[in-house]
């Protein structure tokens, strides 16, 4: 769940606009310490930890997103913890050790569903309840889809 969880964040709009533009710095520094170490000039050896710096920040940003994740999931559903789900006409139901939520599909904008879990989106933000893959049927993730 925790993968899907940060797939689902990594892959957002602002998230790949984010990604990309520290990519394309990473690929002009690239570029520009190329033309400068070429010219032998001094500056290059200062400049050379930019590279590394950026793809710190992109390795660092996918941790902390994937820490983000499964901290809201652990807390939502600590290990040991049954969980189960239902669908009925009107929404679905959650029940968790937290306690248990009952939730109309009109709460939510659009889902995807992934190995290990289906991710709802809740309508007017970018937060989602993350539902484990196994406690829904195909027929049960069908409505869903009809649904949403």
């Amino acid at each position: 769940m925790i993968t899907d969880g940060t797939l689902y964040a990594v892959t957002r709009p602002l998230a790949i606009l984010a990604y990309t533009t520290l990519l394309a710095a990473f690929i002009i520094n690239i570029i520009v310490l190329t033309i400068i170490g070429d010219s032998g000039s001094d500056r290059a050896s200062t400049l050379a930890w930019t590279p590394l710096a950026i793809a710190a920040l992109i390795v660092a940003s996918i941790m902390f997103t994937r820490s983000s994740v499964a901290r809201a999931i652990t807390t939502a559903m600590p290990a040991g913890t049954t969980v189960s789900a239902s669908l009925d006409e009107d929404g679905i139901q959650l029940a968790a050790k937290r306690g248990r939520s009952v939730m109309v599909y009109s709460t939510f904008r659009a889902m995807r569903v992934g190995k290990h879990a289906v991710l709802l989106q809740l309508r007017g933000d970018s937060a989602i309840t993350a539902v484990p893959r196994a406690l829904l049927s195909d027929s049960d993730i069908a409505l869903l889809r009809s649904k949403i």
